[in-house]
């Protein structure tokens, strides 16, 4: 997965600016400020479980590499991704932005996650990961355009 990303990454950087902008239409600041507003966003869309909400935080052509490894690509894809991820009873998802930088009109960030997820019995467990982010500023606002969380491995797996 990791030569995926390695392959993947700079060449959806490019994409995720549209037309070339210079670095300085888009500042670190406004960036991490987007940034942060979209992880509160998630957060928020996670807890209330609303799938088009979450679905609508991605650009329109927007990817998640779901942590199974599956690709689910554009929003319709991205509401039911979320309907049954919130059906198997996933919850208490918090983000942390650690940082964000300036790429075109976009950019890319690395956060922080921890979510609650039913093991194979039921029970919830708590996962905590990294999710290397692109965003991208489009006519309507700030959206993610690929998402690719990272979930340690714990001891009882």
């Amino acid at each position: 997965m990791n030569r995926l990303l390695t392959i993947a990454l700079p060449a959806l950087l490019v994409g995720a600016t549209g037309t070339p902008a210079p670095a300085a239409d888009v500042t670190e600041a406004e960036l991490m400020q987007a940034a942060t507003a979209l992880a509160q966003q998630y957060d928020a869309n996670y807890a209330a479980k609303n799938p088009a909400a979450m679905a609508a935080l991605y650009a329109s052509d927007g990817v998640l590499v779901a942590p199974s490894g599956s690709i689910v690509r554009g929003r319709q894809a991205l509401t039911t991704y979320y309907a049954n991820r919130f059906a198997s009873g996933a919850r208490s998802h918090a983000i942390k932005v650690v940082e964000a930088h300036v790429q075109g009109n976009g950019g890319y960030g690395l956060t922080q996650f921890t979510v609650a997820v039913p093991d194979a019995n039921g029970n919830l467990r708590e996962e905590h990961g990294s999710i290397v982010v692109v965003y991208r500023r489009d006519a309507d606002g700030w959206h993610m355009r690929l998402v690719e969380p990272s979930v340690r491995e714990s001891a009882d797996q």
